[in-house]
């Protein structure tokens, strides 16, 4: 079946943008008679039929922000949620959770299914901790629908995109200095795959580390829950002739999950058999035993820092609404910046 045309597709046939194209169809006073021709000409070619209906849900008022994740069993996403509501329950708004990945998997189809729903359900804007395609992010341009990035990078075509990342790399070098001031020269990094942007950042940090202190790093890619990464520390552990790391690095919490239940079922004692290191902080991480050292992003202020700058981009679009304007989001260059991170030191490491 032959694809149906879009907005898009007569946006560009006819070099007009999107939302003039928009206002030409819906018969909006601020086109010339020109375009509308152009614009009405093109789409009757192309055999573009406007969508009555996403039409009016577009001029709905924008009250709802969308926050992607990508497994929700991750602290990182609830404590990054704190920091989003706390923001916008001030200007009136509220967020809704759009889990991309539920069981830790990642599918492109999942993605343009949750990205059509948030346009169709009047989504006033979107926080999403994984990399969109760029394809997904042109089409919510299309809609003004702005987008900020947190824990993963836009696309690399999205240059003006808002994005509040962590320093990862820099992270990663603490944590592996650390783990070398121990003695320990045998590491193993379980990693979530590069779906997730963080994971080379982190991955090249930890293998820095490794080679200036004069350890070796085994990197173990797992999918990105805590029952793949169970099997996959598992059979790693239960290949004959294999010994085991001195020191553990888990990618994420799900991971970490996966990681102390292999050990468990083993009965391998932290840290005296294994020293265990995780990234992302989470509330019963000091009550584990022994308590747990991680690499501490503060995904809460993070959430408040990517909310703050939602905000004021939904305000500058209703302000152009009023005045009459295309509400086109607008970007600033200091939207975009890397925050560091902190490396927590508890007893799991060693210490």
């Amino acid at each position: 079946m032959a694809k149906k045309p879009t907005l898009r597709d007569v946006s560009e046939a006819t070099g007009l943008s999107s939302y003039t194209v928009s206002r030409a169809l819906s018969n909006g006073p601020d086109v010339s008679a020109a375009s509308r021709k152009l614009v009405l000409k093109a789409a009757r070619e192309l055999g573009y039929v406007p969508n009555r209906a996403a039409q009016e849900l577009r001029k709905k008022s924008r009250s709802s922000v969308a926050v992607i994740t990508a497994s929700t069993s991750n602290y990182y996403y609830l404590d990054l949620m704190k920091g989003v509501q706390r923001v916008l329950r001030v200007s009136g708004r509220n967020a809704v959770v759009a889990d991309i990945a539920a069981e830790g998997v990642y599918t492109p189809e999942v993605e343009d299914a949750i990205v059509q729903d948030l346009i169709q359900s009047r989504t006033a804007g979107i926080i999403t901790t994984l990399t969109l395609s760029s394809e997904n992010v042109k089409l919510l341009e299309s809609w003004d629908i702005p987008v900020v990035f947190v824990d993963s990078a836009p696309p690399e075509d999205a240059t003006q995109v808002p994005s509040i990342l962590t320093d990862n790399y820099a992270a990663s070098m603490k944590a592996g200095a650390h783990l070398a001031r121990h003695g320990y020269t045998d590491w193993l990094f379980l990693a979530y795959p590069g779906r997730w942007s963080t994971r080379a950042e982190r991955e090249r940090g930890l293998q820095e580390a490794a080679t200036k202190h004069g350890a070796a790093l085994r990197v173990l890619e797992t999918e990105n829950d805590s029952d793949s990464a169970c099997k996959t520390l598992s059979s790693y552990l239960n290949t004959p002739g294999r010994t085991l790391p001195r020191a553990i690095i888990a990618g994420n919490n799900p991971l970490l999950h996966g990681v102390l239940t292999a050990l468990k079922q083993r009965e391998i004692v932290v840290p005296t058999q294994v020293a265990l290191m995780a990234f992302d902080e989470f509330a019963w991480a000091p009550l584990l035993d022994p308590p747990l050292t991680v690499v501490d992003e503060d995904s809460e202020s993070i959430g408040v820092l990517a909310a703050q700058t939602l905000t004021r981009i939904l305000d500058g679009q209703l302000e152009a609404e009023r005045r009459g304007d295309p509400p086109v989001p607008s970007y600033r260059p200091e939207d975009r910046r890397e925050v560091n991170a902190d490396l927590i030191v508890r007893q799991s490491c060693g210490c």
